[in-house]
């Protein structure tokens, strides 16, 4: 065990633990979360910290470049549709956010193509859903600069990821039965905003 990670154990026994002892007990045999948070794995984004979450408020799915397989999708990631369909229809929350980030690895990844992952096979056999997302974008961004293009993937990504959710049928059910809302943040990392995706002005804004 690394020196940081201990040190962060120790506070948590003898500070964090005591403090919220009185929540600890409350959810030590069940839980009510009340918004599904999937994010990227990347180590800048805490979702907790971001939101102001309580342990039990947030059910939280993360990985690189957060990514909800589409129903069609033949090779399914199951980790992420279980977890999907465990918050939905059993812990009943009531708002799924899906939330991308600026520098984004994986979004980068996915628009620099295959040769700029030859070294990692997993990260571009993962990546390759992408793929559709990275053509509109480049067809979309032709004339930009590279760095707002990154930009434009990450927000074109998240979209997409957003999209996927509301094409599987449990989900779709909760929304017209109004008990369920889903929404698509983008979190610029330098400067702690978050710009929300709105469906009908199609454009992200900036509410924070």
């Amino acid at each position: 065990m690394i020196k940081e990670t201990k040190s962060g154990l120790e506070h948590f026994h003898t500070v964090t633990c005591q403090h919220l002892e009185p929540l600890y007990q409350e959810l030590a045999h069940e839980q009510h979360p009340h918004t599904l948070f999937i994010t990227c794995s990347d180590s800048r984004i805490d979702p907790q910290l971001l939101t102001g979450a309580k342990p039990g408020d947030m059910f939280t799915i993360r990985n690189i470049a957060n990514i909800i397989p589409a129903p069609e999708d033949p090779y399914q990631d199951f980790t992420t549709l279980s977890a999907v369909e465990f918050a939905v229809e059993v812990l009943n929350v009531k708002q799924i956010i899906v939330c991308g980030h600026s520098n984004c690895g994986g979004c980068k990844a996915a628009l620099d193509g295959a040769q700029a992952m030859e070294h990692l096979p997993y990260t571009r056999a993962y990546l390759k859903v992408l793929e559709p997302v990275r053509e509109r974008v480049e067809k979309e961004a032709a004339n930009h600069v590279h760095e707002s293009k990154y930009r434009l993937m990450e927000q074109r990504n998240l979209i997409e990821q957003v999209n996927h959710l509301k094409d599987y049928e449990f989900i779709q059910k909760r929304v017209e039965e109004g008990k369920l809302e889903i929404e698509g943040w983008h979190y610029t990392i330098e400067t702690g905003k978050i710009a929300v995706f709105d469906e009908e002005k199609d454009q992200f804004c900036t509410v924070f």
